[in-house]
């Protein structure tokens, strides 16, 4: 498989997940919607999210390091759009609970930068 037809299959994986979540945000009231409903507009919304940020991170990577392989940009480039959704999707899921404060944000985000650091050192 090549590239280019990989980044049309995560492109179009991700329009279907936000096609989703519009779906579940049009049907359902999500105030007033039960458990499962919540957790398949939080992970539709969480898939979205990781395409749109991995195939922008990818994007970005492609223009600003033109000499280097491209593959080698695939794999980093989607694991921080994989944290960054995590982090604004625990960030909306904290909010619906009702426990979003500044130090559990902080918390969330000193976990998501504790991670990439670990990918980073196990990367060198």
């Amino acid at each position: 498989m090549t590239l280019k037809i990989y980044l049309w299959g995560i492109a179009l994986a991700s329009a279907l997940a936000l096609g989703s979540f519009l779906a579940i945000i049009w049907f359902f009231a999500p105030e007033n919607a039960d458990t499962a409903v919540l957790s398949l507009l939080f992970f539709s919304l969480f898939l979205a999210l990781c395409g749109f940020f991995g195939l922008l991170g990818f994007y970005v990577r492609r223009k600003r390091l033109k000499e280097e392989v491209l593959i080698s940009h695939l794999g980093i480039s989607f694991r921080e759009g994989t944290l960054l959704s995590i982090l604004v999707v625990g960030f909306l899921l904290m909010r619906s609970l009702g426990f979003f404060y500044w130090w559990s944000a902080l918390i969330l985000l000193l976990a998501i930068v504790a991670s990439e650091a670990i990918f980073l050192y196990k990367e060198k």
